[in-house]
């Protein structure tokens, strides 16, 4: 799983990091899969058969992995927010959209019906939802007498302004990828792409590629597309040294879009794969397919300057390390929040090609690191997790030289305690693996029809993802059917709910990237709702 030294550096020739971000913002500043509503309160008062629960217990936060509990204390109520309407999923992209009526409101609950949508799948779905708050209510899919079904349970809760779904469970009537959860309004609806083309194109880059590609083409191949797939743009240099933009569209589920090439110099070169089609407007060039081309930025020349690798056999303080591609993230650190400054030392054994890290506090204290890989890059995070005005710490090495990144991590996370004036290392709820790999433990059901569903141990969801026939004959063995996937990403996340973002690539290889919480709950870390999300990572 460790590639030697030689490999790695020709791997960082082409070390570039093209990321697919869908940051999508909640109403009122929540997460579409997190609620920030309160803890239910606990009920003093005794049997209220003939009359409404004011208050009630357990006390369990509205999250998916508490909602088959809350379910079981759903109660009448006649003061009830009012849900009714037409609610619309909001911060999202347009092809992602879902609607949902609520009507035939009581003081037991409302009927619901949705359409939701994820590119070109889809998913309807109705039925009835209880409350168990006054601004709170759960739908329960299937009676526990369906011996062919297992429950699913949908959540619904209301502010303002902004209606909040979550759910646990498998949803039957979803389309493949095509989820129930998000932040939904009663007005117009924010798509995160609704100004792609703008964003992406001139007046000028517009005109040039209806002339060039006649506007049937350019409607439905290129403006089409562009308005539903997810496009990401990059600064490159074609071999002859020409400046140009790359533009690449993709359409999730429907295996559509293009390749697009704008040199300063005036010059397209448009290619959809689908179609075959190619197009440009240079008359000197004779290819079939977009020119080659090197990723080039800004911070090119910088980043010529630095490499990952001079840190591999290097030991001392990682903050005069020079040459070092991220030395510049270890100066002038105060991880404890106690105004002085901390350092991160690096032993290193080529031996047992491990590395050692050490943290050495600006008051005298110090955390060791347990061991990790020497080709792990290292990075140090703290904030206040637990609410005690004491900050929590989080030393995590990504392996991003590696030919898949999305395959290797380690995580800790120390707390300082008190009673021995040391921080500690805290466990959680994750699989461990080799030295600090955490993850998850992920058991595969064999392909059907390049599908291929698996099932997270340690939260009980159960996902599937699409793939092709490269995949399955590059990657896929019956014989592998269980594995560990680890976190190999993780960032601090502050502010009024404080968690530990992470990242797990639960295919290996196949670019899906899966993002949950770990949140302070009562004493322990419990890891939140999983949902698809990709990070901006440690660059």
């Amino acid at each position: 799983m460790r590639l030697n030294e030689n490999m790695m550096k020709k791997m960082y020739a082409g070390l570039a990091s093209i990321v697919l971000i869908m940051a999508l913002t909640g109403c009122g500043g929540s997460n579409i899969q997190e609620s920030e509503t309160a803890s239910l309160q606990k009920s003093t008062a005794e049997d209220n058969s003939n009359t409404e629960e004011e208050t009630f217990s357990p006390q369990l936060d509205f999250s998916d992995s508490n909602l088959e509990k809350l379910y079981e204390i759903r109660h009448s109520m006649s003061d009830h927010a009012d849900f009714s309407g037409e609610w619309k999923r909001t911060a999202v992209h347009s092809s992602l959209s879902a609607d949902i009526v609520i009507e035939r409101v009581d003081d037991e609950g409302f009927d619901f019906s949705g359409e939701f949508y994820y590119y070109s799948h889809s998913g309807e779905l109705a039925g009835k939802a209880f409350y168990i708050s006054k601004n709170q209510a759960i739908y329960k899919q299937f009676e526990d007498d369906d011996i062919d079904h297992e429950p699913a349970y949908i959540g619904f809760s209301l502010t303002d302004t902004c209606l909040t779904v979550i759910s646990s469970g498998f949803v039957e009537g979803m389309g493949m990828n095509v989820s129930v959860n998000g932040d939904y309004i009663q007005d117009e609806p924010y798509y995160t792409n609704e100004n792609v083309v703008a964003e992406n194109f001139s007046e000028d880059d517009l005109l040039q590629l209806k002339e060039l590609l006649r506007e049937e083409t350019y409607n439905e191949l290129f403006l089409n597309n562009t308005e539903i797939g997810n496009v990401t743009s990059e600064a490159v240099k074609l071999s002859d040294g020409t400046i140009s933009r790359h533009i690449e569209c993709f359409v999730p589920t429907m295996g559509d879009g293009y390749d697009l090439l704008i040199t300063e110099d005036g010059r397209y070169y448009f290619f959809h794969e689908n179609s075959d089609l190619f197009a440009t407007n240079d008359s000197n060039y004779s290819d079939w397919r977009i020119p080659d081309y090197t990723v080039s930025s800004d911070e090119e020349e910088y980043s010529e300057s630095k490499s990952p690798f001079v840190l591999w056999e290097y030991e001392g303080y990682v903050d005069e390390c020079e040459g070092y591609y991220w030395q510049d993230e270890f100066k002038d650190c105060d991880y404890d929040g106690d105004g002085k400054k901390d350092r991160l030392n690096r032993k290193w054994d080529g031996n047992e090609q491990i590395a050692l890290y050490t943290i050495e506090f600006g008051n005298g204290n110090k955390l060791e690191v347990p061991k990790g890989w020497e080709t792990g890059f290292p990075h140090v995070q703290s904030g206040d997790l637990d609410g005690d005005n004491v900050k929590e710490i989080l030393v995590t090495l990504s392996y991003d030289t590696s030919t898949d990144p999305l395959s290797f991590g380690d995580i800790w996370l120390f707390d300082y305690d008190d009673s021995t004036s040391e921080y500690k290392e805290i466990s959680l709820p994750l699989t461990s693996g080799e030295n600090g790999a955490k993850g998850f433990t992920i058991s595969y059901d064999k392909p059907e029809d390049l599908v291929i569903r698996y099932t997270i141990k340690e939260t009980g969801l159960s996902r599937s993802e699409e793939v092709n026939d490269d995949y399955i004959n590059s990657w896929w063995t019956n014989e592998k059917t269980t594995e560990m996937r680890s976190v190999y990403w993780a960032e601090m996340r502050e502010g009024k709910n404080p968690a530990v973002r992470c990242y797990v690539e639960p295919l290996p290889r196949s670019g899906v990237s899966l993002g949950f919480d770990l949140y302070y709950r009562n004493g322990k870390y419990d890891i939140g709702y999983v949902e698809l999300d990709t990070p901006e990572g440690p660059f």
